[in-house]
């Protein structure tokens, strides 16, 4: 029987057009055209091609993400001023690559104090609070900069070594040391089923403390750890990320480029201020839109027992924020987050691409959300994934504008447990919200919402697969 390349009598195009895998063929997505109305990035729009395989979805975009940050700023092709940084570094040398500097927000100053677009070469190694490119919280770039990391991946974070700690002279199956803060103590010896240390568990004293191992408890300026194997606390088996700090900060109106040059190497952020691991928050719309561009970078680990943190926070940038090959896991608050809340005319944008956000939301923290837009954003994900979150996985407000194509949504928790007031849902539109699902897999449990609109919110799908359970809200749910 001839078929003229046709399966069932359906040509093989329309079947992966429609998602269906078709050896490794890759399909271009295109826009919704309520969703490119509002995009106002004149220098690129996403152009996007998926490709389905037995593993998932990859999208690719039209340029390399380096390549997009350069139709914004020379800080990374062609920079004034080239620095670099090194764990051997020192920060009285100049800053060139045969005398590195120690410390990044070193190399961020003297970028700063050259008032011209600069390019900071950072070495593998780990750069935790006295090396961070924040300065924890007391430096932040004034000029355009591209952070690129060479040999390996470059660790930074919100932690003091400490050395080895003798054991406590009271409570003796503890390590102390005096400390005055404290937002999260990690296990460095284990990793879990998602590639994450545990958490060692916060008790209220030093002698619930010395009871349970595998803990930690800060007392009358000294922290206390009691870890589960019994073993000396250590550098290299214990961190202790500090709170009333970050790691990334930029509150003035510049373009960033965090990344790589290279195929191995990239940034891991272990920690971050009250806002995020990466946190973006220019008071000023500059004349030009800038942009924000991360690659092949981690923001995990990000608030505590102090703050409630999200992995990145981009808000009132005028311009674009760019995500790719990027993971902002594990965080008491938010994964991705973009919005304007500046009353100053910024529009913000936000584009994520062969991302992953999940087990947000931890502790007493209510709405967390992988994915989230908020007043009038808007963002777009391809081959995302996202969920195991406390309060919506993808969940938008306002104004705002999201378009999902590839994106893998799954098992979102709701926030009911820690007091909140949402259901487990894997994609939510509230208020005036608009969402457009292309193609997206959502797995939810029965009876949960895998799709909730408000009332005066949309979510538009096309080409999905089916889903347990029927819409949720009084808003519009319907084929696009």
């Amino acid at each position: 029987m001839h078929h003229s390349g046709s399966i069932g009598g359906v040509s093989r195009s329309a079947l992966a057009a429609l998602g269906v895998p078709m050896g490794l063929a890759s399909v271009p997505v295109s826009a919704p055209q309520g969703w490119r109305d509002h995009w106002q990035v004149a220098a690129w729009q996403p152009q996007v091609s998926l490709t389905h395989h037995g593993a998932g979805v990859t999208a690719t975009l039209d340029r390399a993400p380096a390549e997009i940050f350069d139709l914004f700023s020379t800080a990374r092709s062609v920079p004034a001023n080239t620095y670099h940084v090194s764990p051997n570094g020192n920060d009285a040398n100049a800053g060139t690559d045969a005398a590195p500097f120690r410390s990044i927000w070193k190399a961020v100053s003297a970028a700063n104090a050259s008032g011209q677009p600069a390019k900071i070469v950072v070495k593998a190694g780990d750069y935790g609070k006295p090396y961070n490119p924040s300065q924890f919280l007391n430096l932040r770039p004034t000029v355009d900069i591209a952070f690129v990391a060479t040999g390996g991946r470059v660790v930074v974070g919100t932690w003091d070594d400490f050395g080895s700690p003798a054991k406590d002279g009271t409570y003796t199956n503890c390590y102390s040391y005096s400390l005055g803060n404290v937002d999260r103590v990690i296990d460095r010896a284990r990793l879990d089923a998602d590639g994450f240390h545990p958490d060692l568990l916060h008790v209220s004293d030093a002698a619930t403390c010395n009871r349970i191992g595998g803990s930690w408890t800060l007392e009358a300026g000294k922290i206390y750890i009691h870890r589960a194997d019994g073993k000396a606390v250590t550098d290299a088996n214990t961190r202790v990320l500090r709170a009333a700090g970050g790691t990334w900060r930029f509150d003035a109106p510049v373009s960033i480029y965090v990344g790589a040059e290279d195929s191995i190497s990239g940034f891991d952020t272990m920690g971050g201020s009250g806002g995020a691991g990466l946190h973006y928050q220019p008071g000023t719309k500059p004349a030009a839109m800038k942009a924000v561009v991360v690659e092949r970078s981690t923001f995990a680990y990000c608030g505590g027992t102090t703050y409630q943190s999200n992995g990145t926070l981009i808000a009132n940038l005028h311009g674009l924020a760019l995500f790719s090959d990027c993971d902002a896991s594990n965080n008491v608050k938010d994964g991705f987050s973009a919005g304007n809340d500046g009353n100053f005319g910024a529009q913000c944008h936000m584009v994520t691409v062969n991302s992953r956000a999940i087990l947000c939301g931890r502790g007493s923290a209510q709405s967390c959300n992988s994915l989230t837009a908020h007043d009038d954003a808007v963002i777009a994900d391809f081959a995302g994934e996202f969920g195991r979150t406390n309060g919506g996985s993808v969940r938008t407000i306002g104004n705002s504008r999201c378009w999902l194509s590839g994106t893998n949504i799954a098992d979102d928790r709701g926030d009911r447990v820690s007091g909140g007031m949402t259901p487990p849902a894997a994609i939510m539109a509230g208020d005036n919200a608009q969402i457009w699902a292309d193609r997206a897999v959502v797995s939810m449990p029965p009876a949960t919402a895998a799709v909730f609109a408000d009332t005066q919110a949309a979510v538009r799908l096309r080409a999905m697969p089916p889903m347990r359970s029927n819409p949720q809200g009084n808003g519009t749910v319907e084929e696009w």
